[in-house]
């Protein structure tokens, strides 16, 4: 139990600081994304305002702009490069002076890649050649550049640039690309850092809360620990005078005969006997689990056979109509002992709390390494309450009818404890009908 108990607290707090973690790196690296995006976008839109203010040099193929332009442009806004396309897709004006390793059909390539539905492919052909005639419909560039006022803009990324694409009323389309590259890389790197230390302090977190789990569970394990010797104690010193009162109360039957006194007193002693069994049996599971009980190997469906048959008369006596469905030779490799006393658990309850002239259908089935085993029965009336409440400790729907049945209240709880302990579990859910149905998986299947 202390153990189950050290391995919850680890869990719960590794999964508050994992999330932690999570939300607090996160939070890092979506800020530095979206400061540097908008650096970016500011750096672009400098770019892009400077330009369609600049009327562009038509001299020498229109490939250069005025050295005035040159020096006021963009200072510090990184690499970067700029163009203009006329309606009919020929280059007017480009400036790569801030893209010095970037070649003109480098410049054609990225422009063309770029997804601007209202732009013309590009040729990479000026509009002095003489081979370019301007479509129909295009109204002719007029000289001033104020002529190329936006009346259509889109921005997007590509191939590491960020870009910015305007067209003006002349029909002609200016580009503004910022080469982003580096500031992409410096985010993927400060990512990659920001997760490798992440997982480098959740494991040193991890090894801390380890180190001082025992010391954070110390009190909580101290007070399990005193009521668990308080019932082992308790348990082994009510043995001996439980022994004693079955024992004289045989004794006076075979002097004084029987009476309704006296088979009152050894009813109850016996109840509290089980009752002693099963709480020492909760107690040392919950010290050493299996490890307190030995395993070996037998036949569990004839067990199960066996057990039934030992209940087939209590069944009978109440008109209950067991309906078996065994598979034959199941072998497993269990605490023999702890699979009887399941088995006697279950059946004694489905016969104490079953429905009178009802049925009780058990079944036994292997499934690769588990043994399954499934108890089902109908009652008068379904308890009103969670189906996974009934395996709590001393947990009753009725106690006036419990005390006449003799339950305590314990049962379902050592089954499920000898389920868990052994590596299996034990489910129960309500069904129509007024059925109620366990389902319990056990291990070791040969």
């Amino acid at each position: 139990m202390v153990k189950e108990l050290k391995r919850k607290f680890i869990m719960t707090t590794m999964l508050v600081v994992t999330l932690l973690l999570v939300v607090f790196l996160a939070s890092v690296n979506l800020i530095n994304y979206v400061v540097a995006r908008n650096e970016s976008r500011s750096r672009l839109n400098q770019i892009v305002e400077q330009d369609l203010r600049a009327k562009p040099d038509t001299g020498a193929g229109g490939m250069r702009e005025p050295e005035k332009i040159l020096e006021d442009r963009g200072r510090g806004v990184g690499a970067y490069f700029t163009a203009r396309v006329d309606a009919a897709g020929a280059v007017t004006f480009s400036d790569l002076t801030h893209a010095s390793d970037l070649e003109s059909d480098q410049m054609i390539a990225l422009i063309n890649k770029a997804d601007v539905a209202f732009a013309p492919e590009v040729t990479g052909e000026t509009e002095t050649e003489p081979s370019r005639t301007p479509p129909a419909n295009v109204p002719p560039p007029l000289p001033d550049v104020e002529s190329a006022v936006r009346s259509q803009e889109k921005s997007g990324f590509v191939d590491g640039y960020l870009y910015h694409a305007s067209r003006g009323m002349d029909g002609s389309v200016f580009y503004a690309f910022l080469d982003i590259s580096q500031e992409a890389a410096s985010m993927l790197r400060i990512g990659l850092i920001t997760t490798l230390l992440g997982v480098l302090l959740w494991l040193l977190i991890l090894v801390l809360v380890v180190f001082l789990s025992k010391k954070a569970i110390a009190p909580i394990a101290a007070n399990m620990e005193k009521q668990r010797l308080f019932i082992t104690n308790a348990g082994h010193e009510l043995k001996t005078p439980l022994a004693v009162i079955v024992s004289n109360v045989d004794v006076q039957e075979l002097h004084g005969g029987k009476t309704k006194w006296l088979d009152n007193i050894r009813a109850q002693a016996l109840r509290m006997s089980d009752l002693t069994k099963q709480m020492l049996t909760l107690a040392k599971m919950d010290e050493s689990g299996t490890s307190a009980f030995t395993s070996t190997t037998f036949d569990a469906s004839q067990v199960l056979e066996d057990t039934i048959g030992v209940f087939a008369e209590s069944a009978s006596l109440r008109g209950i109509s067991i309906q078996p469905r065994i598979e034959a030779g199941v072998r497993m490799h269990f605490p023999k002992d702890q699979y009887q006393q399941l088995l006697e658990l279950m059946l004694d309850n489905a016969v104490k709390y079953g429905k009178e002239n009802g049925f009780l259908s058990i079944e036994l089935r292997a499934e690769r390494k588990m043994v399954h085993l499934t108890f089902r029965n109908d009652c008068d009336q379904l308890p009103e309450v969670d189906p996974d409440q009934l395996f709590d400790r001393f947990y009753r729907p009725d106690s006036s009818r419990s005390r006449n049945t003799g339950g305590s209240g314990i049962g379902l709880a050592v089954v499920r404890a000898i389920a868990q302990q052994g590596g299996g579990s034990a489910q129960v859910r309500f069904l129509p009908g007024q059925v109620i149905e366990f389902v319990i998986e056990l291990p070791g299947k040969l």
